[in-house]
């Protein structure tokens, strides 16, 4: 009976692991942005310029990387189009504005004031290196 038991444990020992990968989500091609609101003076804005902050981005050298990326802002609607409810205004950074890292996008359609304070993706192409 001894003999059985110490075959059990050596075989148990033996049994090899099998590795188990990490199952990550899928790379994130795109920063969280949020729409400020639109770029005006005093007296006046310009709904076709959109002001937006973009997550981790202080000043502008670290801005100046995102000129030329793409920008989609994603709102769900009411009624089905393209068998989906979602929808998406597409736009463009095309500069700085001021020194704190917030940047300028202008849109397809400018985007509605229900938006200001919504977020939106900046995605990170094209890519200019």
């Amino acid at each position: 009976m001894k003999g059985q038991a110490d075959q059990k444990k050596e075989a148990t020992k033996t049994v090899k692991k099998v590795k188990t990968t990490n199952k990550s989500a899928p790379v994130r091609l795109w920063v969280k942005a949020a729409f400020t609101g639109f770029r005006r003076s005093k007296v006046q804005q310009n709904e076709n310029q959109a002001l937006l902050k973009i997550q981790h981005v202080e000043d502008v050298a670290s801005s100046r990387f995102y000129w030329g990326k793409r920008v989609a802002y994603i709102y769900k609607a009411h009624t089905l189009q393209n068998n989906t409810k979602f929808r998406t205004i597409w736009g463009r950074i095309s500069k700085s504005h001021g020194a704190n890292g917030v940047v300028i996008a202008r849109f397809g359609r400018n985007l509605p004031p229900r938006a200001i304070g919504s977020t939106l993706r900046v995605f990170l192409y094209p890519n200019r290196a």
